[in-house]
């Protein structure tokens, strides 16, 4: 066996310890909420989440700063805010903004890493650029991978809720699904991961002697939802427990926080199982897929040397407040699942409650694999509760959107919505207010069906959240 020749020397929170330097596996997702049953949903199954779980530490507040891809990756993968890289848009991207702002793999490819991305990690259109570079940023890699399969290649298989636009080839923004068959392997994202099962064997640091920082981007379960049959076998539709609509939960949501689909305003209760089953098969697809990557890992003799983090881009709506997809500020849309595994730890406690940010993402993976931090990142480390998973770590976390609420009603503003989610409340402000704000409760209703924002009860409270608000707001805008 080959002794790697790359040492670190790691201290988080007062332990040090010097290790080979270590490899990271970052796997991806789209559009994946927290239904999934390592965060104790009861329906959708997902046993080797659970599995990664049990072998680090399960984040059940990590929040994205912009429910919406481009927007999220680009924070995510840059360590700074949405209005400090100026992408709140999908076809934008953050060389023309920030050109000089390295991202997290171009940092690790500086430091001698092979750098390599199989799939979607920074923004593609859905499913219109599979199989492409898509929006990638090729500064960032050594190599780089586009698989591209039947749910591609057989498109005009797709069943779509509600009509489609006269000139939409494509309609990822729209809630759709197919059931093209055929094996994991001819999906899209089977292909990714045999590809990446080649490069863990291949790029092997004993064999090559450099670590490696390899990216896996699913791209399930984004609409159009699709995976083998087998998987949507696991749901039966009888069987399939869906959020009911409540006609009083949007009396005192803002319009501007209601960002309404022409083709969700009327949908059926068997449409909802149709979508229910689809996007649940759509998930355990993908954690399968990633199951045979931790496999591999254990095959090759990786696992005590490679740090896993799975993390999806945002959350998704599936009915809430009579809402779908993302694009919006409540907690199921900009809450996303986390969980990080580092050999190179040990404790007994795999779940951290703590609040953090995705923007935290970029120093803490950093820190982990013991290279500084760039001085002028927005994110903070998060290493220490990786050690300390009972620690607290920020105060509030801060996301924001434009307002998508003109899709429906024509002739209403453009205007920018922003939010923080604290250990108790949720408070959220529309054009500073001027266009509604929102006030929930979490100790009392964590679904956030009650308004608050005009309870006398609650007027120190929502004094105190707004100021907080507008504080992060202006620490988020800070120029780096």
């Amino acid at each position: 066996m080959k002794t790697i020749q790359f040492l670190s020397l790691f201290v988080i929170s007062g332990f040090a310890f010097s290790i080979e330097k270590p490899n990271v596996l970052l796997i991806m997702v789209d559009d994946m909420n927290t239904m999934l049953s390592t965060y104790g949903h009861k329906q959708v199954k997902t046993p080797n989440l659970e599995k990664l779980k049990k072998e680090g530490v399960q984040f059940n507040k990590a929040y994205v700063q912009y429910p919406q891809c481009t927007a999220s990756r680009t924070s995510m993968l840059t360590g700074l805010y949405p209005d400090q890289t100026g992408v709140t848009q999908l076809r934008q991207h953050f060389r023309n903004f920030v050109p000089e702002a390295k991202t997290l793999p171009q940092i690790f490819k500086e430091k001698g890493y092979y750098t390599a991305r199989v799939g979607k990690i920074f923004h593609y259109d859905v499913p219109r650029e599979v199989g492409t570079d898509g929006m990638d940023d090729s500064i960032s890699w050594v190599e780089k991978f586009n698989p591209i399969g039947i749910d591609k290649i057989r498109h005009d298989k797709t069943t779509w809720l509600g009509p489609r636009k006269p000139n939409d080839k494509w309609g990822g923004g729209a809630i759709s699904w197919m059931r093209v068959g055929g094996s994991s392997d001819e999906h899209t994202d089977g292909i990714a991961t045999q590809k990446a099962l080649e490069l863990l064997k291949a790029k092997h640091s004993e064999q090559t002697e450099q670590p490696f920082f390899l990216a896996v981007g699913y791209f399930r379960p984004h609409v159009p939802f699709a995976a083998p049959e087998k998987f949507f076998d696991l749901y039966p539709r009888e069987k399939i427990d869906f959020i009911q609509s409540n006609s009083r939960d949007r009396e005192d949501i803002p319009i501007a926080a209601l960002s309404d689909d022409h083709h969700t305003l009327n949908i059926t209760d068997s449409q909802r199982k149709d979508v229910y089953q689809a996007y649940y098969a759509s998930i355990s697809f993908i954690d399968e897929e990633i199951g045979k990557l931790l496999n591999q890992l254990e095959l090759l003799n990786l696992k005590e040397t490679t740090i896993v983090i799975f993390v999806s881009d945002h959350g998704f709506l599936m009915g809430q407040h009579g809402l779908w997809q993302k694009k919006n500020l409540f907690e199921e849309s900009v809450r996303t699942p986390l969980i990080i595994s580092s050999p190179f730890h040990d404790n007994d406690v795999n779940e951290s409650n703590a609040i953090i940010e995705l923007v935290d993402l970029f120093p803490t993976i950093l820190d982990l694999t013991g290279i500084d931090v760039p001085n002028y990142l927005s994110g903070k480390s998060f290493a220490s509760i990786i050690v300390h998973p009972e620690e607290k770590f920020r105060l509030s976390a801060l996301s924001q959107t434009d307002s998508k609420a003109g899709k429906t009603r024509p002739g209403f503003p453009k205007v920018k919505g922003y939010s923080i989610r604290t250990e108790r409340f949720r408070y959220t402000e529309w054009d500073q207010g001027n266009q509604g704000a929102e006030l929930y409760d979490h100790a009392n209703d964590s679904e956030e069906i009650d308004n608050l924002i005009f309870n006398p009860d609650y007027e120190r409270e929502k004094i105190r959240l707004k100021a907080e608000l507008h504080k992060r707001i202006k620490d988020a805008q800070q120029k780096i």
